[in-house]
């Protein structure tokens, strides 16, 4: 997907930060204008930002994402993987862990995943009177949450069950926040298109990505990762960007004139173009513009993740993972088992689990005050029914940026347009151009965030 940000008579482009997205960015750089001076500033001495794996003894330890979906913008990734050289060491998820379940009502329950798992389903009934509602749909031409949405097509139930777990389980969001049009623009458009989003998604055909096509036998598949882990990928790019990056950069402010200037280590730098891909409340402390009060409106909420190294005999679980509709009010907001996705990540006969808690109800203040590791463990004996012993575990708090933030707000697509307004409008007069790459502004994923180039 090509975007047309960077005018080749510019002088100097400086990207802020070294995470997937900025290191994203770089590489397109220099594929397409390999003649472009640029850098990559980063603050810390790694490079990977919310890509970070950790291999231990005991197996790999995933601290941020796990793995790619390879359809759609994945195909770019892909491209970019297939030019680093790095094919032969993509794993592909196991076909055996399809399965995902929900946990509710003290019971796991799996998901409707083949035909006949879908007739024999505990939620066939739900399933049905959601199917029939959104076919009597009428549809509705303005901004609303999540929650309103799913009501109006698929009936509250329905809403509580599967939005709520997908927004609070894997975005650690609120479905009573968010604004579908901001989060979920597609179900938006295919709305207006035909009431229904059943018979609306029976029509749709998804735009062909500019990249590479890919073989349905690799698009087919959930997910892929690297047998060493995510950050495969961070180290081929960092080899490829090494004269481009600049480690332990601390920046104190960003001026905007008929340059960018940027000052950092006690020295001022001027850029033609600036990019940034850190997150919202670290760029605006540099910051003294209108898009400071903009920057500074956006909310992040605390996640804690919990990776847990045991036995393969310890749990006996066939799936994905599971997640926990906010109904059942628990700090823990899913469970995603790695080696059962990525068998060839498994060391030995162990096998690693991750726990995601917290989300929209906590501080990250409240979080600290738990204990996490007893939590988790204690909710894990729970759902399976079964003493864990012998865990090797570590746990870390994260900032993830909230989905429900005042940019995914109902009501508020303003968020992003206002801006994008700041940015185009004000700048543009000074012959200025800045670009906040939105991948933070969205839903993080990796190939959402290395699709610009």
């Amino acid at each position: 997907m090509a975007l047309s940000l960077y005018d080749m008579n510019q002088k100097k482009v400086i990207i802020l930060g070294a995470g997937i997205s900025g290191l994203s960015c770089g590489y397109y750089l220099k594929k397409f204008h390999p003649k472009l001076d640029f850098e990559i500033l980063e603050k810390s001495n790694r490079l990977g930002g919310m890509v970070f794996t950790e291999k231990v003894e005991q197996g790999i330890f995933e601290w941020g994402p796990r793995g790619i979906r390879p359809n759609g913008d994945g195909q770019v990734l892909l491209e970019m993987i297939e030019d680093l050289g790095l094919w032969d060491q993509i794993t592909f998820a196991n076909e055996g862990a399809k399965k995902r379940y929900l946990y509710h009502d003290d019971s796991l329950n799996v998901l409707p995943y083949s035909i006949k798992s879908f007739v024999f389903s505990p939620y066939l009934k739900i399933l049905l009177n959601a199917c029939y509602r959104d076919l009597n749909c009428i549809s509705f031409n303005g901004d609303e949450s999540i929650a309103d949405y799913a009501d109006r097509h698929f009936g509250e139930s329905f809403r509580k069950l599967f939005f709520d777990s997908i927004i609070s389980g894997i975005w650690a969001g609120s479905v009573e926040k968010t604004s579908v049009s901001a989060a979920f623009p597609l179900l938006k458009k295919l709305e207006l298109k035909n009431s229904s989003l059943i018979k609306s998604l029976f029509k749709y055909k998804k735009p062909i990505t500019d990249s590479k096509q890919y073989s349905k036998s690799i698009l087919s598949k959930a997910l892929f990762s690297f047998r060493g882990g995510l950050e495969v990928l961070v180290v081929a790019l960092k080899d490829y960007l090494n004269d481009h990056i600049l480690y332990e950069v601390d920046i104190d402010k960003i001026e905007f004139s008929d340059s960018v200037n940027i000052f950092y280590n006690g020295e001022g730098h001027y850029a033609d173009r600036l990019i940034s891909t850190i997150p919202a409340f670290r760029l605006s402390s540099y910051m003294s513009s209108r898009l400071k009060e903009k920057l500074d409106s956006i909310n992040y909420s605390p996640v804690a993740v919990l990776n847990l190294s045991m036995l393969k005999s310890a749990l006996d679980f066939d799936g994905f993972g599971f997640l926990v509709p906010s109904q059942e009010n628990s700090v823990v907001l899913g469970m995603v088992a790695n080696t059962n996705t990525f068998p060839e990540q498994a060391i030995r006969d162990l096998v690693v689990n991750t726990v995601m808690m917290g989300g929209d109800r906590y501080s990250i203040d409240k979080l600290r005050s738990i204990d996490l590791a007893k939590v988790a463990i204690d909710f894990l004996e729970k759902v399976f029914n079964k003493k864990l012993n012998n865990i090797i575990n570590k746990d870390i708090l994260i900032n993830t940026l909230s989905e429900y933030n005042e940019i995914l707000l109902v009501g508020s697509g303003k968020g992003v347009a206002s801006i994008k307004n700041i940015n185009e409008i004000n700048w543009k007069r000074k012959s200025l151009k800045f670009y906040r790459m939105l991948s933070s502004f969205y839903k993080s994923e990796v190939n959402k965030c290395s699709i610009y180039r």
